[in-house]
């Protein structure tokens, strides 16, 4: 199904109540896989060996937006990039990031990480129960990255 079917066969709405065009939904989901694309590359630069998993339509399979690796740690990320003050993740996001961390036995920390790229502003969120979150612009990570191993 192309872009442009799913976009007419659903009834996807803004923040403001009225059906978003194509042009609109492409030019979100280009901001969000841009900053999977920047994630990686900051995951890298810290030593993390990191890789962004494209997955272009909802699916079923556990599978988190980037995960990465170093030493005996995994970590499993929700990113969004959302032009709002807020970036909202819903339970079967975050049950998705779970389900993918419980796959890998061999690691002996499993982190699962939601974060959200604002306009000159990363904020990361360390999930430990599976429900609904989201992360306000003005909020402070709970964790930082260069701490992990």
């Amino acid at each position: 199904m192309s872009l442009r079917e799913l976009a007419a066969k659903s009834k996807r709405k803004g923040r403001r109540g009225r059906l978003l065009t194509i042009k609109e939904i492409k030019r979100i989901k280009k901001r969000g896989y841009q900053a999977e694309r920047d994630l990686v590359k900051k995951l890298r630069e810290i030593g993390f060996k990191s890789t962004r998993i494209p997955v272009s339509a909802p699916s079923s399979e556990p599978l988190p937006d980037v995960f990465a690796t170093k030493g005996k740690c995994i970590i499993a990320f929700e990113v969004k990039a959302p032009s709002a003050e807020r970036a909202y993740f819903p339970k079967d996001q975050i049950k998705k990031l779970f389900d993918f961390l419980s796959i890998f036995e061999a690691y002996t920390t499993k982190i699962a990480v939601i974060c959200a790229k604002f306009p000159y502003r990363w904020v990361f969120k360390e999930v430990d129960k599976i429900d609904d979150y989201s992360i306000q612009k003005d909020e402070k990570s709970n964790i930082r990255l260069e701490a992990m191993k």
